[in-house]
């Protein structure tokens, strides 16, 4: 989650939520940085694990939220506004 004050409010004229779930994504891979050669993207970091996401949904509405870094799980509160605005999305 995005918390440093110094951070862009707005990219490419969209408003950045914070606090808030913004979309789902089934997770599908995970591998160790493999150079530049097949990690072309600039936000790889290199030496570090990429996450593999497929089956990217934004949300219509931000639905507020707490995380925390490293990876957490959900309550079902949550879950249940979120599945609320995709109605065909299966987890």
């Amino acid at each position: 989650m995005l918390r440093d004050p110094l951070v862009a409010t707005a990219i490419r004229g969209r408003e950045l939520h914070l606090g808030a779930v913004i979309g789902v994504a089934r997770l599908t891979g995970c591998h160790l940085n493999q150079g530049s050669e097949k990690c072309t993207s600039a936000w790889a970091q290199r030496g570090a694990h990429h996450l593999v996401l497929e089956d990217v949904q934004e949300l219509a509405l931000p639905v507020p939220a707490v995380g925390a870094l490293p990876a957490w799980k959900p309550t079902p509160d949550l879950l249940a506004q979120v599945f609320q605005q995709l109605p065909d999305f299966r987890p």
